[in-house]
This record gives structure tokens, sequence and C-alpha cells, in this order.
């Protein structure tokens, strides 16, 4: 059968992606960005039919130096305002799989290099050339605002960027209620919106904060666009309904409406056949650079290559079964007819069987 995460879980960046992401100014380019060092002489290759279907395909080819992700994110999120949307997911490894695998890689140096990130990008879309927009970085509370604006010494990065944090602290609340709800975290009167933003880019938030953005975007009439920034949504998607956490409504009511405009996120999966060796290890990946179709990668070795694309979303199961029909196996018919067969899995909110969706931008 074919194993891997049971959610759909991810495999991060190759450990060639050595270079800190904060030094944007240094960029290294490197042979893959999605190398596993480990499993790379194991790495399964396309079939030559799927390879010469891919080969007729136009769509922007994955990033290989850090400059060219956040250039990359930058025209998908241009390309999709000048479509009109508004609601954005952009999401891409944040930092190495060995560095984020460390033992000594806190929370802290995951947000830190998001927020290295997220000024990056904000630069881009604040930029003469783009308009000139006033962008706002948004963190969850004052306690992750306080953090990013020690780091930077400001809370303005760069020229028409700046730190906000959505929910105000109860030292300024405007009545002892809102102080209260402040305090423990509550209430819709303590998220206030940035008046002045064009644009906002929010990174941190977790599943139990999620609903804050929802209230944001009511606040703003869903007219102000707004970038969810490596916040892992398809992994907060799988907390929804569980205690403590806000109910799957909010997938079929907000979270469906965000249109995932850079996506890139890598996967990696076993093979079990009835001859030697017996498993197989092979990995590929799901990348979209907005107007364009969502890739179906193969790791065949020495790079990638494009075994399908889709104009949705491909669920959890279909992109596994895309990556193990595109294996080149050796044996008969029955060998591989046998390796292909496994369990196919789909998330709750991928198959919708009662028809809760009330949006479907999130699959497009």
């Amino acid at each position: 059968g074919v194993s891997g995460d049971p959610d759909g879980g991810e495999t991060m960046w190759s450990a060639a992606w050595i270079f800190f992401v904060a030094a944007l100014a240094v960029v290294e380019p490197f042979a893959s960005p999605f190398a596993w060092p480990s499993r790379r002489a194991k790495a399964a290759k396309a079939s030559p039919a799927l390879r010469s279907t891919a080969a007729e395909l136009s769509e922007a080819s994955p990033p290989q130096t850090m400059s060219q992700c956040i250039a990359q994110a930058t025209s998908a999120i241009e390309a999709a305002l000048g479509d009109g949307t508004r609601l954005m997911e952009v999401e891409f490894p944040p930092l190495p799989a060995d560095q984020l695998e460390a033992a000594d890689t806190s929370a802290y140096d995951v947000a830190k290099a998001n927020t290295a990130l997220a000024v990056s990008l904000s630069r881009n879309l604040a930029s003469s050339s783009s308009g000139g927009r006033r962008v706002a970085i948004l963190l969850p509370d004052t306690a992750e605002l306080d953090r990013a604006i020690e780091d930077y010494g400001t809370d303005e990065p760069a020229a028409g960027i700046s730190f906000h944090a959505l929910r105000k602290s109860f030292v300024v609340a405007d009545s002892a209620s809102e102080m209260l709800l402040a305090m423990v975290g509550r209430g819709k009167s303590t998220i206030k919106a940035v008046p002045e933003a064009d644009v906002y880019v929010c990174l941190t938030f977790s599943a139990q904060e999620l609903p804050d953005l929802e209230t944001l975007c009511e606040l703003e009439d869903f007219a102000k666009p707004l970038v969810m920034f490596n916040l892992k949504l398809d992994t907060q998607r799988g907390d929804l309904g569980l205690p403590a956490f806000p109910s799957k409504d909010l997938q079929w009511r907000f979270l469906s409406r965000v249109k995932p405009v850079y996506y890139l996120r890598t996967r990696q999966y076993s093979l079990s056949i009835p001859q030697p060796p017996f498993v197989v290890n092979y990995q590929g990946a799901i990348f979209r650079q907005y107007p364009g179709a969502f890739q179906s990668l193969l790791d065949t070795g020495s790079k990638y290559r494009p075994v399908a694309t889709d104009a949705q979303r491909p669920a959890l199961g279909t992109f596994k079964q895309t990556l193990t029909n595109a294996l080149q196996l050796e044996g008969d018919t029955k060998t591989k007819q046998f390796a292909r067969t496994g369990f196919k899995a789909v998330t709750w909110w991928e198959e919708d069987k009662d028809n809760n969706e009330q949006f479907n931008d999130w699959r497009l």
C-alpha cells in the first residue's frame, strides 16, 4: 500500500537551502529547492508518457532561490489583485528541513524567519512600481507585536510598512468590559482595523485566532486585500471542530473564501511492493503560482518534474495517487498494479460530503 502523513502532512524544504532567510540580500542558488539528501538515492522517476505530457505544459517553474520565491509570491498576489481577489493565501516553507527539525529550533525562530520573509514581500507590495501601497503586517496580539518591534527596533521596518497587533491590549481598552475581554483574548470589540492600510499581511495566527481574521474582514466589508502568510491553513483546518478550537463551520463560511495564490507544499511517502526492495521511498510537491494551475511534481533524483496539472487544488489522495502512478517501477504489470493499490485518504474539508461549503475559492 501507499503510506504517508495521515492528514497530508508535509516535509519541508531541502537542507540544501542553507542561507538564513533574514539575509535576503545574499542569495545562493541550488540544484533543487526540494531535495531530501537522505532519501535521494531512492528517488523515483517519472514514466515516459507522463514526462511527454508534462513537457507540453507552460506553467511557472518552482523557485530556485529565496529571492525568486518572494518574487513569484509577489507576482501571484499582484495578478490576483488584478482579478479582484481580496482574500489570499501564500504558503511555503520558511526554513530548511534540517533547521526546522532541529531540537533547538523554537517556534520563535520560525516566527522570526516568517517575519523577515513577510517584510521582504511587503517591500515589494509597497514599492512605487506597485503603486506605493501602505502595508500593515498584522500580528495576533500585543505580545507578538512587541517581539517584532524588539527585533527590528521600530514598528516601521521599511517605508510604507508598519507592524500592528490585531487585538488591542487591555491597557488601551476603552471600557472595563473591553479590558476584561482583551485580557482573556475574547470579544470582537478588541479587534481593530488599520484604516490607513491598503493591504494586510497576516503572520503567526493560530487556529484559535483565525476567527479574528474573519472579524477583521467583516470590519473591512471584505473589501481590503488580506494575505494569510505561511499560516499552514491545511494543518489548521485539521484542528477545526476539536475541543477548544473553532468549529468546522469556520472552513465552510470563511476559509473557503481564501484563494491559494502562491502555494508550495512538499510531501514524502513510502510504497510497499511484493519483491525487492519491498519498500520504495518517493517524494513530491504541489506547486502553484497564480494564475497558473496546481502542479504535481515528482522528485526524479536530480530535479522535480511536473507529472500532472490541475485547475483545482488536488486532494491529498489524488496527489498521492498521481505520484504513485508516475513511478517507474521494474517488474511485471502485476507488481505495478499491487504497488498502486492503497488507502486513498481525503480530509473532511476536501470531501464536503454534506455540501456545507459556501465558497470554492480555496480550491481554485
